[in-house]
């Protein structure tokens, strides 16, 4: 691999192919010239232009072959783990200048010429020109970067191949309008690829001994892994939502493989996380697992937070890691008491507490829904008693006579407004969640 010097190094190289092969043809009918790689707009143009011929490198782009190459360089923890080569496509555009007619033009025709008879930069003519020594005589010559050398490009993977580009006129004319210079004859040119590559330190794993204990190789289960399908209200699936103190019905498959499964609900807004044990038995298909009730976890009015769930479950084995399944979403709705639950017409204030208790970012986002009319809470009290509900006060206004249901939102999930009983089991609506305004 090369060092950073590899793009100079390699406009160095064409510059030295150019200048030695045109040293090498006589032109003494055009005069003296010479070869340069300096940016247009810094050459001299008009009455006193030279005979030059310039390579002037317009663009870098990655090469797509190279360029995803390696593993990752880095692990979780930040360390490097390898030094992935940083891979360039160069872009050069060769430009003929004259000080008489047709000299530019005899100029580009020797570089065009020189350019398609020597499509490889060879290894041996990249050391004559880094390495600073006379191909003659062995003598030290000066180096093209001083004390820094750049002769490690001679001995990277790739060697360096040179191609024509063929630019249109649109790309020519935005190029030159671009380098504010005055156009002349040109031709595009590709060297790839140049591998650039850190030299810094980095962490080596020892070699392999043994493929496991006893050089057994790896381990194999003979059951699949489990997985799941859906998570719902195991009281009906037509329920959008779970509330504390209810049931979930977990679908999937090879849910009963030995060992123990452990119920895993993150919070998606929060990160929070709650475990908990299904119920027995647990089949191949399905699986039952309940949020406690107050009664049964008091600190569940604080461990759980309305809002979107993500399920998963862990399983753990005896001599096996553990295994997390995928992922599969729930809503937990707020339970909701309203006080009163009968008024007179006109305005008036209602109380709501929420059980689960509000987190701390839902407390100015809650807002309740009485009919069909949307309101923001006048206040908002959670106790400093973590066991107490949140009670969240609502300013109504100019209600009309009627029944008027009432729902709680949170986060986007609404309170659950219905009950399903009877025989067959039915839906209707809560009639503790609706306030008789008459």
């Amino acid at each position: 691999m090369s060092s950073p010097l590899a793009i100079a190094a390699v406009t160095a190289a064409i510059k030295d192919l150019l200048n030695d092969g045109l040293l090498n043809n006589d032109l003494s009918s055009i005069g003296s010239f010479t070869v340069t790689s300096l940016p247009p707009d810094r050459i001299s143009t008009g009455q006193t232009e030279p005979n030059q011929l310039n390579v002037f490198l317009y663009q870098v782009t990655p090469n797509s072959g190279w360029r995803n190459s390696m593993l990752p360089s880095r692990d979780s923890g930040g360390s490097r783990l390898s030094n992935p080569p940083l891979a360039l496509d160069l872009h050069y555009l060769v430009t003929a200048y004259g000080a008489e007619d047709l000299n530019a033009e005899v100029l580009l025709g020797y570089a065009m010429q020189l350019l398609h008879d020597t499509p490889v930069l060879t290894r041996q003519q990249l050391r004559t020109v880094l390495a600073g020594v006379d191909p003659v005589d062995g003598t030290i010559l000066p180096s093209p970067f001083g004390n820094l050398s750049a002769e490690d490009l001679a001995d990277q993977i790739e060697l360096i191949k040179i191609t024509p580009v063929f630019l249109n006129t649109e790309d020519l004319s935005k190029l030159w309008t671009s380098m504010q210079a005055r156009y002349r004859p040109s031709m595009a040119y590709m060297a790839s690829v140049v591998l650039i590559q850190s030299t810094a330190t980095t962490r080596s794993a020892p070699p392999v001994l043994q493929r496991g204990a006893g050089d057994r190789g790896p381990m194999a289960l003979a059951t699949p892994f489990a997985s799941l399908i859906s998570a719902r209200p195991a009281v009906s699936d037509l329920i959008p939502a779970i509330r504390i103190g209810e049931q979930i019905r977990l679908r999937g498959s090879n849910l009963n493989g030995d060992g123990t499964t452990i119920v895993v609900f993150e919070h998606v807004a929060t990160g929070a996380v709650n475990e908990l044990l299904p119920a027995s038995p647990v089949s191949a298909s399905e699986l039952l697992v309940t949020i406690p009730s107050l009664i049964e976890e008091p600190n569940s009015m604080n461990l759980w937070q309305s809002g979107l769930y993500s399920i998963s479950l862990r399983i753990q084995r005896p001599n096996t890691p553990n295994y997390v399944t995928n992922s599969v979403p729930i809503a937990l709705s707020p339970l909701i008491e309203i006080a009163p639950l009968a008024a007179a017409p006109g305005d008036f204030a209602i109380s709501i507490r929420s059980t689960p208790r509000l987190g701390v970012q839902q407390l100015s986002r809650a807002l309740l829904i009485f009919g069909t009319t949307t309101v923001a809470p006048s206040s908002v009290a959670n106790p400093a008693d973590l066991l107490e509900p949140t009670t969240l006060e609502f300013d109504l206004t100019s209600i009309e006579a009627g029944q008027h249901l009432v729902r709680l939102r949170v986060e986007g999930i609404d309170s659950i407004p219905v009950i399903l009983g009877g025989s067959p089991p039915k839906f209707d609506f809560d009639p503790l969640q609706k306030v008789t305004v008459a």
